[in-house]
């Protein structure tokens, strides 16, 4: 039994202590504290392990549980030796200086560089399969940056041997922390994560936190380093002047090491000169490849947004210009655009846009070969204004990023990849629906059943122009479903505000109930899919995965059938935000070998629909077909109404007719065709989209 492991070798550990204590009081000596301190570490790392043994939570083997039994209680051993060690050495200190300081030198030089080794291994072994495979160009990189690191505590720690050793515990944690944001989300922990550990936080308690073995071979390399370093001690000064002196050198080494840590990790392009890469919607497969640390620093010198090459403040203003008057001399001059701007100003119909969490239709990843047909509601629809495939940047989580694009109309092709504009930026200067639909008399509401600070929505909507937010709290008693407030109770709350107000009424409803992990059984039976590749349990996922969106479509379908009722003018526009991880594992397993541009376009794309409960003038609401990208959503809404357009809403548009989906993943052509994020071979459209963007947001920021 594998819980008899941790639990004998922490039942040693706490014997050989309990006889440490005994005999020092035996003698009239006090038990030292750091040798209690250094015994701790082992005790909590075996504490840890039989925990997870206990409550079925180690998926591992028993030769990864031995290892960590067979260094933890080789710390245990050290901390309990470290006392005559580290008295011999005091000794020789008094008969022999000369030949003491070089002895706690080369002790020090040990453990500083072995911390160093650990600290990488211990990162890098307990999320990553490719660990030793990692390129020595990479890995140098990574510890060079440890190395700062362990220096920095070393020399603060006035040369003791724990502040090696938190190093190496902190590469562990971080590596811990990649370990379950890659078995959640199978992404990459990256520097936006940081600005919004609450929002994780809030979502992380319907996770299963179960671990492999790789977790304890990671773990067992701070073992080692507690071993190493608890045999590590400063030097004792001869005197108080002598002792003031030592620290004043010690912190003068702290704060160089941390100058040249932090000169290492800041210069902008340095990463990326040193051949670091990042392509973001495999961004743990660069992890993995390059290491943690050394992928992690590359992404965070790139968060300040590009000035586009050539940029000029009164060239892109005159772009725009130029553009928005082409398409009010176009498209926007057209009979059909001009008889529903009219209904529009006489009927002012209020506009619902829901965007459903990771709401999906995975019939496109080849449905027919595994049975599923899609959500059958939805796409029955056939009296929409428009419909279509839609492109997003995000995947498997980043929900904020799909909900930014479509209310402020900024692709994050222009943004940067990896960013997160609600935690990074001040938007109450961009482009933003809310504001729009406000200035024309509306009032503006948002809606997400979660804590409001989650993506600092709280501070974002109101930066946007909404002006209200109901959140968590306006949900009180509502009913769930998987993983939160149910679809069907936010229509419910938007039916309220309807009735409430029979103004005209902007409504933003970021839904909740579809949100991951899909392991919880917590929804009763559902309809089982299975696919030739995947795991028994990745198919289970799958399963409760649709059955989240069967409840969806349903929800909708008669949220859809209560507008119709409704004796005022309502429009809606619904839309998935991204695809759940999980879609990755059966895209590779449905497509192996496939383009890579192919690949990743196929998971980053969900679907929408934009209808109306009254004839629309200048639409035939046939459920015509327009494939985009969620950037361009907002504004194809506005006109498909009738509504007042921006000149940025009206240069986009002119530019959608050339580009018709624009995202992090790549760029769609008017012939259909793709080319990949980054290209050279991007067409001025492209170029003009880049300047419009960064004047009417990035230049906002400054």
């Amino acid at each position: 039994m594998l819980l008899a492991m941790p639990l004998a070798a922490l039942l040693v550990l706490v014997a050989f202590g309990a006889l440490y204590v005994r005999r020092r009081r035996a003698r009239g000596a006090r038990p030292s504290a750091r040798t209690l301190a250094w015994l701790a570490a082992p005790v909590a790392a075996l504490a840890v392990a039989t925990t997870w043994c206990a409550l079925g939570l180690y998926e591992g083997g028993a030769a990864e549980l031995g290892c960590l039994c067979a260094s933890s209680l080789l710390a245990g051993a050290a901390a309990l030796l470290r006392g005559r060690a580290t008295a011999r050495v005091d000794l020789l200190a008094t008969t022999n200086p000369a030949a003491a300081a070089p002895l706690r030198a080369l002790a020090s030089v040990v453990a500083v560089l072995a911390c160093t080794v650990l600290g990488f291994l211990a990162m890098e072994l307990t999320y990553n399969e490719l660990a030793l495979s990692i390129a020595l160009n990479y890995a140098a990189i990574e510890m060079a940056i440890i190395l700062g690191a362990t220096l920095v505590l070393f020399f603060l720690l006035q040369r003791r041997g724990a502040g090696p050793a938190i190093v190496v515990a902190l590469c562990w944690v971080i590596g811990l922390a990649q370990y379950f944001v890659a078995r959640f989300k199978a992404s990459a922990l990256l520097p936006n994560d940081l600005f919004v550990l609450q929002t994780a936080a809030a979502v992380s308690g319907s996770y299963v936190y179960a671990v492999s073995g790789r977790v304890l071979v990671g773990l067992s390399c701070v073992m080692l380093a507690v071993a190493v370093c608890s045999l590590v001690a400063a030097a004792r000064p001869r005197s108080a002047q002598a002792a003031v002196r030592a620290r004043l050198v010690n912190l003068g080494c702290a704060l160089a090491s941390l100058v040249a840590l932090c000169a290492g990790v800041t210069v902008p392009s340095y990463f990326d000169d040193l051949g670091v890469g990042m392509e973001y919607w495999y961004s743990l497969d660069y992890y993995e490849r390059q290491g943690f640390l050394t992928t992690f620093v590359a992404v965070a010198q790139d968060l300040p947004i590009d000035v586009p090459e050539g940029y000029t403040a009164e060239e892109a203003s005159q772009t725009e210009q130029l553009r928005a008057a082409a398409y009010d001399g176009g498209a926007g001059a057209s009979e059909d655009a001009q008889v529903a701007c009219e209904q529009f100003e006489e009927l002012r119909p209020t506009v619902i846009c829901i965007m459903n969490e990771t709401f999906a239709d995975l019939s496109s990843l080849d449905g027919e070969s595994w049975g599923y047909e899609g959500p059958e509601r939805y796409r029955s629809i056939d009296d929409a204004l428009l419909t279509g495939d839609l492109s997003v940047s995000v995947l498997g989580g980043g929900t904020c990023n799909s909900e930014f694009e479509f209310l402020t109309g900024v692709p994050l092709a222009f943004v940067g990849d990896g960013k997160y504009p609600y935690s990074l930026y001040d938007l109450s200067g961009a482009p933003s629906l809310a504001r729009q639909f406000s200035e024309l008399g509306y009032a503006t509401t948002a809606l997400h059943p979660n804590y409001a600070s989650n993506w600092n929505r709280d501070r974002v909507y109101e930066a946007l122009g909404f002006d209200r937010f109901l959140s968590i709290d306006d949900f009180q008693g509502a009913e769930t479903f998987h993983s939160g407030v149910s679809d069907e109770a936010t229509y419910e709350k938007i039916l309220e505000l309807l009735e409430q107000d029979d103004g005209p009424q902007l409504i933003f409803d970021v839904t909740m109930q579809n949100h991951s992990a899909y392991d919880q059984e917590n929804i009763g039976e559902v309809e089982q899919y299975h696919i030739d590749g995947l795991s028994s349990y990745d198919n289970d996922r799958l399963s409760e995965y649709l059955a989240c969106i069967e409840e969806s479509d349903r929800a909708l379908a008669e949220f859809v059938d209560e507008l119709r009722e409704l004796d005022r003018p309502v429009v809606l526009c619904f839309f998935g935000d991204h695809q759940p991880a999980l879609s990755t594992i059966v895209n590779d397993a449905l497509f192996p070998g496939e383009d890579e541009l192919a690949h990743g376009l196929r998971t980053h794309e969900t679907t929408y629909v934009i209808w109306a409960n009254y004839d629309v003038a200048g639409s035939g609401q046939a459920s015509e077909r327009l494939d985009t990208s969620v950037c361009y959503l907002g504004a194809l809404l506005a006109e498909a109404v009738g509504a007042p357009l921006t000149d940025y809403q009206k240069a986009e548009l002119t530019v959608r007719e050339e580009l018709p989906a624009v995202s992090l993943v790549g760029t769609c052509l008017a012939d259909g065709s793709w080319l990949a994020y980054g290209s050279d071979d991007v067409p001025a459209s492209y170029d003009d989209l880049a300047n419009m963007t960064y004047l009417e947001f990035a230049s906002t920021l400054s």
